[in-house]
């Protein structure tokens, strides 16, 4: 039998952690995840530094907390944002 267990540790500030599926790489092997633009619908990618592992999640630095973003699909948004015709790496 196996079983997941995810342990909630406390930390002396509140961190941002992301689905592992918000997350993509880059052209140049950077991580980045796509945050909304000011609640227009629009998304532009952001670099990330990736953190440790939280279950499912993924401790993140690089942006704000409270920020939104994509947190599933991101390979789709990237895609469809190099379709457009915008480079999805800011290349």
């Amino acid at each position: 039998m196996f079983v997941d267990v995810l342990f909630s540790v406390p930390t002396p500030s509140p961190v941002m952690a992301v689905p592992e599926t918000a997350m993509v790489r880059s052209n140049d092997g950077d991580w980045v995840i796509y945050v909304e633009i000011e609640a227009s619908g629009a998304f532009t990618p952001v670099e990330v530094q990736r953190g440790e592992a939280l279950g499912e999640y993924r401790r993140i630095e690089g942006v704000e907390i409270g920020t939104r973003i994509v947190t599933h699909g991101a390979f789709f948004v990237a895609s469809e944002l190099a379709k457009s015709g915008f480079d999805p790496h800011n290349h």
